[in-house]
């Protein structure tokens, strides 16, 4: 095993099988620490006022991070969990548990990004390696026998 662990972020991703970050932070044989973040931004409200994650919503999330530490667990991990802004609280903890490399599925809604784009600045300056994988469709979009602005507008 290498010296220095790997973070790996867990966002709308909740699981074991089929994650690409897990896979890979795995093959490396480095000590993997799994982290979730509540992010205060997904309780406030939207310009409209309404809240942006609704009572039914936030107890299935809690039921998901619960389900993914239980698994954690069993398989002699664990999960950190921390409330507040990941780019902020990641570097922290990057710091504290002389962490080389941030591993995380991207995401695709603007929100998300600018908070991966202060991440990456963030652990920049203190010399961690971010490496993003993709999640967010079944099919990568690498993987498709054309490019996104020639997808068909018909499926027949």
């Amino acid at each position: 095993m290498t010296e220095k662990p790997i973070l790996l972020w867990y966002r709308d991703d909740l699981r074991l099988h089929d994650h690409e970050p897990l896979y890979h932070a795995l093959k490396v044989k480095a000590r993997v620490i799994p982290f979730y973040c509540f992010d205060n931004r997904q309780f406030g409200t939207t310009s409209f006022g309404f809240p942006k994650t609704g009572a039914f919503r936030t107890q299935f999330l809690l039921e998901s991070v619960t389900d993914l530490r239980s698994s954690l667990r069993s398989l002699g991990s664990d999960l950190v969990v921390r409330r507040g802004f990941p780019e902020e609280i990641i570097p922290t903890l990057a710091k504290e548990l002389h962490i080389s490399e941030v591993y995380y599925h991207q995401e695709v809604t603007s929100e998300e990004r600018a908070v991966e784009t202060a991440l990456k600045n963030a652990l920049a300056q203190i010399g961690v390696t971010v490496k993003e994988f993709w999640g967010s469709t079944l099919y990568h979009p690498d993987d498709l026998p054309f490019s996104i602005p020639q997808i068909p507008e018909l499926f027949t």
